[in-house]
């Protein structure tokens, strides 16, 4: 389906998906109108009467079973005939993957292994091309490549277990150094390469690692950290892929690897299937990074059952422009050139104007996105290239529902909606392109113990598990919201739950007694929702909402509320305290696009339009900041910490408007109306 007549077949199909949830989700059909009881009894009694005069009694007692189960159960029924064939491909799709790993376990082959099974079925194919360069590396090459890492580092004497950090950015040579180290069971950890400072240092020194691999760019990031004597690096050698700074004390690890063998090292150490891979740091969105243990078979897991769920196939070209140091490009995007035979084309950093151009120029078939990264996409005016592309399929995560259908009709590609965590032991996928959601649950009462998956109840305002009497978790049915978690098994490969380096952060993630005294599950932290059809919506994180005038207010919502507005770069909502109030005001910190066009207020009166029209009064943020930039995380998601600690106070570069609730809209935060806020007396 790499050709386009193909594609555009298969996006037919997911440009006009089955009408199969909109009226049915808080409206349910039934066959027959809900009774109480005693109506339910009057009638059956009614229908035996009549039917037992003209019909055996064998065919009237059927006739009356049947009617009792279409009363009763009539719109499970009705929800259960409209999601048959969903729930069915996706069971079918489990015991394939299923049966998938199992073989693997017992193979017991390393991701390492397994990659040169790839070679040897491929080795004059492209494997890995690298925009910024201009290289292409076939199979064969890129092994080598590989190899020279492995051998040259085996011979200063590492080996299994020991820790190199790769501090790289997005290229062939970041891929390379962790499938050479993991050639002698070397286990690298993957540094988010944005970052800088305190979170920089608390990354590798989390780690122990005994080398610290760099880019030429990156280089200054870490010699000011060093400068600024926030570690150490005594004991630890630091490499750079190419010439190293003046007076830095690095070494320059490309003059090395060039001498060295491309053939295959040999170790006397046990690496397979359960050996750890490496470690893969979270986002830090409202923290410092964790460390999550990556084991080969997790690994393998998240590549392969991307694969198998939207069928990428090993004729794909798979263009990766997000960060390859998190799991949604490093494991989905550049898994599928080493565990599947896909060829790999690699961006340093993604580029909106430059994505279509790059796909067309390398023949991409599939790309990793998130949702971000569409909304960009979508506000770039339009080009040659979209209608030139042969782009079949988009696989991530965070695509809001609004922009959605519009990405889909505009580019004329499948979205493949996954949702998981780096660190959790299951994931949910969207395999029938369903509007806004990131997956499914059977809606069948009998899938609930056999589901690793489930949602439970938690409080609206602190995130904690609402328990029972008997202090069992509540689980959540078809309709409702709740957190998610996953099952954890010890004894299951599958469901173990290897948490991270930190095992105090770990513990953090497991919750106890949930379903059954005794059992375990990891907590994601987020809040779904599960519709009657049992397809899963992403709904906010815990902790991402805030309680106004007795309401909870979800910052998701309200940013998704923002985001589609002309002239806005980016925005991020979040809860801010006010003087004698209860809970927190909300507040909205955006980034304005430059226009010669409108000034700030013009562009903050639209903003208030839109929020004024489109949300209730408690969900209004109350405050506009206007910023300069906003902090993101290395996956361009917002952080929001550092502007709550600021609160309404204002900085020299930022603007601050309230919402005056009488006439519905922002004027600027003056000193008399900071006045009446501090005192309390501001009429919000």
């Amino acid at each position: 389906m790499t050709d386009r007549a193909n594609s555009s077949t298969s996006t037919t199909n997911w440009r006009n998906p089955k009408p199969l949830a909109t009226d049915v989700l808080e409206k349910p059909a039934r066959m027959l109108p809900k009774m109480r009881l005693e109506e339910l009894a009057t009638v059956m009694l009614l229908t035996f009467a009549i039917l037992d005069q003209y019909f055996p009694i064998g065919i009237v007692l059927t006739g009356v079973l049947f009617l009792y189960i279409t009363i009763v159960h009539g719109d499970f029924i009705y929800r259960s005939y409209l999601t048959l064939n969903r729930d069915l491909t996706g069971l079918a799709l489990i015991i394939d993957v299923k049966i998938d790993l199992w073989w693997r376990l017992h193979q017991n082959k390393g991701i390492h292994e397994l990659f040169l099974d790839i070679v040897r079925k491929n080795p004059k194919k492209a494997a890995m091309i690298d925009i910024e360069k201009g290289t292409t590396e076939t199979f064969e090459e890129f092994n080598a490549h590989c190899n020279r890492y492995a051998n040259y580092f085996q011979g200063l004497g590492y080996r299994s277990g020991d820790v190199v950090a790769l501090y790289m950015e997005n290229s062939v040579e970041f891929v390379a150094a962790w499938m050479g180290l993991a050639k002698i069971g070397v286990v690298t950890a993957w540094i988010n390469s944005n970052l800088k400072r305190e979170q920089l240092v608390h990354c590798i020194t989390a780690s122990k690692t005994k080398a610290i691999i760099t880019s030429v760019t990156l280089q200054n990031m870490l010699m000011d950290a060093i400068d600024e004597k926030l570690f150490r690096v005594d004991g630890i050698d630091v490499y750079s892929v190419g010439e190293p700074k003046k007076n830095s004390g690095f070494k320059n690890l490309q003059i090395k690897l060039n001498s060295q063998s491309i053939s295959e090292p040999k170790t006397l150490d046990i690496i397979d299937f359960k050996s750890v891979l490496c470690f893969i740091y979270t986002s830090g969105t409202t923290g410092m990074p964790k460390a999550a243990v990556m084991k080969h078979f997790r690994y393998y897991s998240i590549a392969v059952g991307a694969a198998k769920s939207f069928k990428i196939r090993s004729s794909d070209r798979m263009y990766v422009s997000m960060p390859i140091y998190h799991t949604a490009a490093g494991i989905i995007g550049v898994g599928q050139a080493l565990l599947g035979g896909s060829s790999c084309v690699i961006r340093k950093k993604f580029s909106a104007s430059n994505f279509w151009r790059d796909c067309v120029k390398y023949d991409c078939t599939v790309s990793q996105y998130i949702g971000e990264i569409c909304r960009y996409l979508l506000a770039q005016p339009v080009v040659e290239e979209e209608s030139r592309h042969i782009m079949r399929l988009m696989v991530g995560n965070g695509l809001r529902a609004e922009i959605w259908q519009p990405f889909v009709d505009r580019f004329r590609v499948r979205i493949g909606e996954l949702y998981g965590s780096t660190e959790g032991t299951s994931s949910l996928v969207n395999i029938d392109g369903h509007v806004g959601a990131c997956g499914f649950l059977p809606i069948s009462p009998l899938t609930k113990k056999m589901h690793p998956v489930r949602l439970i109840k938690v409080d609206d305002v602190t995130g904690e598990a609402i328990r029972t009497a008997n202090g069992l978790c509540i689980a959540c049915n078809p309709g409702e919201s709740g957190a998610m978690v996953s099952t954890i098994r010890k004894n299951n490969p599958l469901l173990q739950f290897e948490g991270y380096l930190n095992k105090k952060e770990t513990n953090k993630k497991i919750i106890r007694d949930v379903f059954a005294k005794g059992d375990s599950c990891f907590l994601t932290g987020d809040l779904l929702h599960w519709d009657r059809l049992g397809y899963v919506y992403f709904k906010d994180r815990t902790g991402d909402t805030f309680r106004w005038k007795g309401e909870n207010v979800s910052t998701t919502e309200v940013e998704a509320i923002l985001h589609p507005i002309t002239g806005l770069s980016d925005a991020t909502v979040y809860g801010v305290e006010v003087p004698s109030r209860e809970g927190r005001v909300g507040m909205a910190s955006v980034v304005r696009a430059m226009s010669n066009d409108e000034n700030e207020s013009q562009f903050v009166q639209r903003v208030g339009a839109r929020l004024s029209s489109s949300l209730t009064s408690y969900a209004i943020p109350q405050f506009i900041r206007i910023c300069e930039d906003v902090e993101k995380t290395g996956t361009f998601k917002l952080v929001k910490t550092n502007l709550q600690r600021l609160g309404i106070m204002d900085t020299p570069s930022d603007s601050i408007y309230i919402f005056n609730s009488e006439n519905r809209n922002f004027v600027p935060f003056d000193q008399e109306l900071r006045c009446k806020v501090s005192l309390g007396s501001y009429p919000f």
